[in-house]
């Protein structure tokens, strides 16, 4: 059974569906519990999220959302309609080794 669960601010703007729903119970300490996972987010709406069972959590807990890790496309940055070709070369003559690349890619054609 689905459980939304509803809050009286606008959710965090990164939270999207196949996402993973924690949960934990704050103590009076300021402390939170160890994080529960409730499930893979199936609906985000602007002041709610909806798991397919939320169990015990209730709105006085605290929750936390984290990025699936089997899935290797989320949150990627690609250019779309758009593409380039880059070519490193080397006129060195001993072996070198490339740490990082790095672009800023601007849209140029609206």
């Amino acid at each position: 059974m689905a459980d939304r669960i509803n809050f009286d601010k606008k959710i965090n703007d990164s939270v999207q569906v196949g996402d993973e729903l924690y949960w934990g119970v704050e103590m009076g300490d300021g402390t939170i519990t160890l994080p529960t996972l409730l499930g893979p987010i199936t609906v985000v709406g602007d002041k709610y999220v909806v798991v397919d069972d939320a169990g015990n959590a209730s709105y006085s807990d605290f929750f936390m959302f984290r990025k699936p890790a089997h899935n290797n496309y989320t949150n990627t940055s690609s250019l779309k309609g758009y593409h380039a070709e880059v070519e490193f070369t080397n006129d060195s003559a001993s072996k070198q080794e490339l740490f990082a690349v790095g672009s800023e890619v601007t849209i140029s054609s609206k």
